[in-house]
Parts: C-alpha cells; structure tokens; sequence
C-alpha cells in the first residue's frame, strides 16, 4: 500500500519536475540541463581532520554571511541569478520531493512532507569566483547519507555533479577535500579514515587521490600474538598509531592480516605521522580547511536565493 500511495504522488508531481530538471543521468557525475527564468513579480514577494566523529553531537551551524560582492569580476549578475536559480531548484526538489536533479531518491527520516534538517552552503570552493552547492544530507541511516557537490556551468544551463561521498566532508582553499569513511570498524581507533580528493580543473570534478587507514596499537592489546604483529619499527612517535597511505587498486586487497600476524594490514607499508603529514600537504599545500556557513535545509533559507517555492500537495497517509 505504501508503494501504491508514493506511485500516485509520482505521478502527481512528476508534472512540476518538467522544465525543472531534464537530461539527468545516473552516473556518479551527472549533467541536469536547469531552465533558469526569472521569477516574475509577484513571486519574487513570496516568502579536524582524521579525528572520530562525535556520536549524536549536532553541528553547530552558522548564520549566513551578509550580502558582498562576488569575487569574480568575470561574473555577472545575470549568471549569478541564473545560478541561485538552478540551485534553488535543486533545493525544493530535496527538500519538498526528496529527489537529487539525477532523479535519485534520497532517503528520508519521514514518508511524505518536507525533508528536515539536512544542511547545504554556498562556497567558492575551486576560486573561480562562481559558488558551488554543497548539500550535507545526514537525516538518513548511515547507508543512506549523502555529501553532494553540484556546480553551474553558464549560460549552458548545466547543473554538473562534482563529488558525490559520505557527508563528513572537510574542504581547503586549494580545491581539496577530505571525505571521512562512513565506518571505522577496522583497527584504527583513535584515527578515523579518510579519503581524500583534488579538484581537476580539465576534468571539472573532484579527483579521488588516495585514501588513509590506521592501525591503533590499542585496539589489539588484548590479544598478544596481535600485539606483537603491531608494526612498530614504522612508529618513530611511539604513540602506538601507524598510518596506511592507500593509492591505485587498494580496495582489492585484503584488508585483515593474513592469518592476523605478519603485520600487514593493508597490502602497503605503514608510515608514521609525519609522513602521513607530508603526504596530505602535498595536495593541499599546508592550507588550512575552509570554515563552510552551513545553513539548515528549510523554506526560508532556500526562498533567499530567489526561487519561489513550487506547489506540492502531499498524499494523506492511509490509516
């Protein structure tokens, strides 16, 4: 009956989405094609990095940054309504609909009514001077979590997916981002993984460069034939952590030990901080991560980028 009842809501809105969102596809890296007309009158009146997350703990958000100008002098006014536009768009149909612009279902904490409290912001994240659209959408189990980065190809009306990973994203000034695991259910302990990527500006899309996993000395110091497999040689610091730089076909190998006692936790040679340092700033260049104003997804936030909201009628649950 459920089914049934999201069937006749489909078919209901499917009728707002034309002239929305058209050409999507279903690849990781999707292109939507967004109609961007002006609102007329009337409608423009409506109204650290690595460290295991805290469970339950809510995010703080930040109230929005005051108007300034956009950074770019490339970009004029005319492309950045355009791209409030689309992005408003992609908004109310997350958070009305819960569809990203490919036509994916995103899960939600309710069957019908409006999406609450996921997150999205507005950042220059490549210094093009253009804002791209983070979307944080954490209201979901763990499965169903998504951090989505779109940004607005002008005057192509192109809606183009960058990055499409588990929300705990961290981002530096020079185009790099770090995606925490959704797990760490490994041997990592006190370090929690994480995968790291780099903007390419021939591709358009955040390049996935290498990922990172731990082997926390703690987390087997009841068993003592594990214990004594701990790669110690590799920990200069003596903090009982030795990390895993993990490049090309990582996620074939196995990643327990083979038979738990020749100290290879991954099919690589483990390496201390300080060369998991290095590594991480090679890419992003010692930068420090970006402080991103995340909003609460909601109806006035999205009505401030100037897309009125569309009419939904919601099916009456049945019982």
């Amino acid at each position: 009956m459920k089914q049934f009842i999201w069937m006749l809501c489909g078919i209901f809105v499917s009728g707002l989405l034309v002239g929305t969102l058209s050409a999507c596809g279903a690849e990781q890296y999707s292109v939507c094609t967004i109609t961007t007309e002006k609102p007329s009158a009337a409608q423009e009146e409506s109204p650290a990095l690595g460290e295991p997350p805290e469970s339950g703990a809510e995010e703080p958000l930040e109230e929005p940054p005051a108007p300034s100008p956009k950074p770019g002098a490339s970009i004029t006014a005319e492309e950045d309504q355009a791209r409030m536009l689309a992005y408003g768009k992609v908004l109310w149909d997350m958070y009305l609909l819960g569809l990203r612009p490919d036509g994916e279902e995103l899960e939600r904490a309710t069957d019908l009514g409006p999406a609450e409290g996921n997150r999205f912001a507005l950042v220059d994240l490549n210094g093009d001077g253009a804002e791209e659209l983070i979307v944080c959408w954490d209201q979901a189990c763990m499965a169903g979590m998504q951090g989505l980065v779109y940004t607005y190809d002008y005057p192509e009306e192109e809606l183009r997916l960058v990055l499409s990973e588990f929300p705990a994203l961290t981002f530096y000034e020079n185009g790099t981002v770090a995606a925490d695991w959704s797990h760490n259910q490994g041997w990592a302990g006190r370090f929690w993984p994480y995968t790291l990527y780099q903007y390419s500006p021939d591709s358009g899309v955040y390049e996935e460069t290498g990922s990172v996993d731990a082997w926390d000395l703690e987390c087997v110091e009841g068993d003592e034939r594990l214990a004594a497999a701990f790669p110690g040689e590799a920990d200069a610091d003596g903090d009982g952590l030795v990390y895993y730089i993990l490049t090309g076909e990582w996620y074939r190998n196995d990643r327990t030990p083979s038979g738990g006692l020749d100290g290879r936790l991954w099919d690589t040679d483990p390496v201390d901080g300080a060369d998991l340092e290095d590594w991480l700033n090679a890419y992003t260049g010692g930068a420090e991560p970006l402080k991103i104003p995340y909003r609460h997804l909601e109806e006035v936030s999205i009505s401030d980028l100037g897309c009125p909201r569309p009419e939904v009628t919601y099916p009456e649950p049945v019982g």
